[in-house]
């Protein structure tokens, strides 16, 4: 009996040996170019949960890579719903105050409508393990939300329409009459990034840029989508427009030319973080690390935008190379708040929006 007894606690400590072993083995920690993108226990709770569904402003294009890595990097599924800023914000909102917010991670182009989601309790708090050396502009100090795909506005051509001796070489050449009817651009409700190019033109180049825009009578657009639809079948000449979308339709034949200004260029994020209500919070934590890591943060940089990790290269697409992104301008959360208001019912003003 002894023996049968000696037999069978070395059966049972072998066969949980054999379970600790591949529990381990199931959990991994994920390191990649030597960061820990989640440790063991982290990433054991994360694979039961199998995946996250993400809301995000940024279009499915420019993510492509970006998930795919994560999909492969880490194992766990995220399937990306992209709806713009103005839609997704009231789209939150309602879900969330019915109790039905399926979304374990969502993002804005907006300093007050995600500081209204704060307010709402619709955004958890989560610091990733880089917190603080991402800058102070580009995070919200507690972690409740990551500036974490960083669009570019640069000036566009279509190259069928306008001759090379006539490209803009600058912000202040598309102020000139000779593009009058000819240009298309954002209007200023459309998000972040639109507000943001609006106030370094008016901030950083010249302060009467509004009015010598409005002078020439640009087409404007409630979003990006029919501003580049419209520069690519030539119903317009140029455009203000972001880079990561630009090179989408370069890399698909599209007789487009990006213009890198010579008084620089603003950058503006997709604020976000994980939801309150996450079903798959761990998962999302997974994300949110993976978005804010040098590994996601190059991703980024190869769709033609910045991400937030200072150690991340610029983007380089299509061709173009981007400065770095210390010497890209971006608007401060509390200057944010001082003009929000203000300075868009004083440009729907001056372009005759109201």
């Amino acid at each position: 009996m002894k023996r049968i007894n000696t037999v069978l606690r070395s059966a049972s400590i072998t066969l949980a040996f054999t379970i600790l072993l591949q529990h381990v083995a199931h959990a991994q920690a994920v390191v990649v170019g030597g960061e820990e993108i989640a440790d063991v226990k982290l990433m054991a709770a994360a694979r039961a949960e199998g995946g996250l569904y993400a809301y995000g402003v940024i279009q499915s294009e420019s993510m492509a890579e970006l998930l795919d890595g994560f999909r492969k990097e880490t194992g766990l599924t995220v399937e990306y719903v992209r709806v713009p800023t103005s839609k997704l914000y009231d789209r939150v909102v309602a879900e969330f105050a019915a109790g039905k917010l399926d979304a374990d991670y969502a993002d804005l182009t907006d300093h007050t409508l995600i500081k209204e989601w704060m307010s709402r309790g619709i955004l958890g708090a989560h610091k990733v393990p880089w917190h603080d050396k991402i800058a102070p502009a580009l995070k919200d100090k507690d972690g409740h939300w990551y500036s974490t795909v960083r669009a570019i506005q640069t000036i566009a051509v279509n190259t069928e329409m306008v001759k090379e001796a006539d490209y803009p070489k600058s912000w202040a050449e598309t102020f000139e009459p000779k593009w009058k009817g000819k240009f298309g651009m954002q209007s200023i409700e459309a998000g972040g990034s639109a507000l943001t190019l609006f106030a370094f033109l008016r901030l950083q180049v010249d302060p009467k840029s509004w009015e010598k825009i409005a002078a020439n009578e640009p087409r404007t657009y409630a979003t990006i989508a029919p501003v580049i639809n419209d520069l690519v079948r030539g119903r317009i000449a140029a455009a203000y427009a972001t880079a990561s979308t630009l090179s989408d339709q370069i890399e698909n034949g599209a007789p487009i030319k990006i213009i890198l200004p010579a008084e620089g260029m603003a950058a503006f994020g997709a604020m976000g973080n994980l939801t309150a209500t996450a079903k798959h919070p761990n998962a999302a934590r997974v994300y949110v690390n993976y978005l804010t890591s040098k590994r996601g943060s190059t991703f980024i940089a190869h769709s033609g935008s910045y991400g937030v990790h200072p150690e991340a290269p610029p983007p380089e697409a299509s061709g173009y190379k981007f400065p770095p992104q210390e010497k890209v301008w971006n608007i401060e959360a509390e200057q944010w708040d001082k003009i929000h208001e203000t300075w868009v019912d004083e440009w729907k003003t001056i372009f005759n929006r109201k």
